[in-house]
């Protein structure tokens, strides 16, 4: 049982020294055949620790082998364990950065590497109150700042209601006269968005039913990933 959100991000700088066909084997065939389609090796990296990491964190929660976890598919795309465990999760990875976040209730996360954006697009894309709390900002930093707290933060909910992307942007709102984050009603539900500070580069926001400023984010190591998965495994 997962008492408390929790939050893990991990660098792909950290593991690209590492051999992939040496970790391959750790992940299921159905994520090989997928993880071999990739053409950019960052793709690849992405993609494989992101599983490796989810997988770390099932073994250390549920205490199920690795050869028993596998993975089912919502109307929309989104994975979620097969059984019937208490256990959500959600998977984000953007440039350098992997995140999985964890909790006993549906929850969701969103990384993004912040660059130049389509200030055309916003209107199209987002209500009209996000639209102006972008575009309102007359410093251009500070308005790609805004543009991406406000796409993770909406992107983290639609992954936590499963709803991936069938959902318009525009027809909901996830700012209020306190700003982005924050307990927020959206669609006549209570959830809690958190924006996560992991790099000046990144905007990395979280979705949670947790009404709470909770705190918990963890920098997870290779070594330990890779320790526990090839202990239950040997």
């Amino acid at each position: 049982m997962i008492a408390i959100t929790r939050l893990y991000i991990l660098s792909i700088d950290d593991v690209s020294f590492l051999s992939v066909e040496e970790l391959l084997p750790l992940v299921s065939e159905e994520k090989r055949t997928k993880l071999r389609k990739f053409h950019r090796q960052e793709d690849l990296l992405r993609g494989l620790w992101a599983d490796l990491l989810l997988r770390k964190l099932i073994i250390e929660n549920l205490q199920l082998p690795n050869s028993q976890i596998t993975f089912e598919y919502g109307a929309y795309g989104k994975p979620r364990l097969c059984g019937n465990h208490p256990f959500h999760y959600n998977i984000s990875h953007s440039g350098k950065w992997v995140a999985c976040i964890l909790d006993s209730q549906p929850v969701g996360v969103d990384v993004e590497h912040m660059q130049a954006f389509d200030e055309s697009l916003v209107r199209t894309l987002f209500a009209e109150e996000e639209y102006r709390y972008i575009m309102e900002e007359a410093d251009s930093r500070l308005r790609q700042l805004r543009f991406y707290q406000l796409w993770t933060a909406k992107e983290s909910y639609m992954k936590a209601i499963d709803l991936g992307l069938s959902l318009p942007l525009h027809t909901f709102s996830v700012i209020t006269p306190e700003g982005v984050e924050g307990a927020k009603r959206i669609q006549g539900e209570e959830w809690f968005l958190k924006s996560h500070p992991i790099d000046p580069a990144y905007s990395l926001t979280s979705c949670s039913k947790s009404l709470a400023n909770w705190e918990y984010v963890e920098a997870a190591k290779p070594s330990q990933i890779l320790e526990i998965l090839r202990s239950v495994s040997s």
